[in-house]
């Protein structure tokens, strides 16, 4: 079950999981990779500035690149919060610019997620 998120309220959305989600992007051979980042989230255009990545990240994201923020459930049975959009690189700052954003439940720890 998911709860779609206005990508204007994603900063007051996402304060209470914190500064530190994980990114989530291709590499050049489109296998998945995810880096540990931090944020800050902005409203008004949605946008998220990431910093803490390293020269793998910034050597693998091309402008406009297709990326997803993930912040896990702060504790079982609650959210993620999943945010999309696309990124650039300008130095050390990668912006993301947020077109989708959700409140997502995890599965359930004893396996009895139905669909």
């Amino acid at each position: 079950m998911s709860h779609a998120v206005d990508p204007a309220n994603l900063a007051d959305t996402a304060a209470p999981y914190g500064a530190t989600p994980y990114l989530l992007y291709s590499s050049a051979d489109g296998s998945a990779r995810v880096n540990h980042v931090v944020v800050a989230v902005e409203s008004d255009p949605a946008v998220v500035r990431v910093t803490g990545f390293g020269r793998g990240v910034a050597s693998r994201i091309a402008d406009d690149a297709p990326l997803s923020l993930l912040w896990p459930a702060i504790a079982e049975g609650e959210f993620s919060l999943i945010a999309d959009g696309a990124g650039s690189i300008d130095g050390d700052v990668l912006t993301i610019a947020i077109s989708a954003a959700v409140l997502h439940r995890p599965a359930p720890v004893d396996g009895s997620a139905s669909c």
